[in-house]
């Protein structure tokens, strides 16, 4: 699965959001019943909440699950990753219903943006969004040249494009 795009989308007074078209179309078929499409929404980190699809949270939950809990840095990721999770279907709208603790998480009101990563979603308020887009562009070059680049040397495989 391989999700992209960003989002802009209303929140109604109830909390519902609508998942618009091209990225229900991105996801494939409804497997849920009814015929909606299945979620898990927790909270993410920075303030954001992640949506991720049905089968990439059983993936990515049985991971965390299998972490050792007697260890005291393991039990803080499993109850922050397990706070807060609450499935969802898309309704015959497509709208999902975002708990209220999750959306006061996230700081979101009447707004959102969906950013599609790879196999999840992330949901953000549009202020705490803009800041993200705000971030110094030189560190985000930086990291860049460490990650995908080879470090200082720049000594990273060649483009490929």
């Amino acid at each position: 699965m391989r999700l992209l795009g960003e989002y802009p989308v209303s929140i109604d007074n109830k909390g519902r959001l609508r998942l618009p078209t091209a990225l229900l179309r991105q996801l494939g078929e409804p497997t849920g019943e009814g015929g909606g499409h299945e979620f898990v929404v927790n909270r993410g980190f920075e303030g954001v909440l992640t949506l991720y699809p049905k089968v990439v949270w059983e993936v990515i939950s049985e991971r965390v699950n299998r972490l050792n809990r007697f260890n005291e840095r393991n039990r803080k990721l499993i109850r922050f990753f397990h706070s807060g999770a609450t499935h969802l279907t898309t309704d015959s709208a497509d709208r999902i219903l975002l708990p209220k603790p999750l959306m006061d998480y996230a700081g979101l009101k009447e707004e959102a943006i969906l950013l599609a990563i790879r196999n999840y979603i992330e949901i953000w308020s549009p202020e705490r969004y803009e800041v993200l887009l705000k971030a110094d562009t030189a560190d985000i070059s930086e990291l860049a040249n460490e990650v995908l680049g080879g470090g200082e040397e720049g000594i990273g495989e060649e483009d490929t494009l």
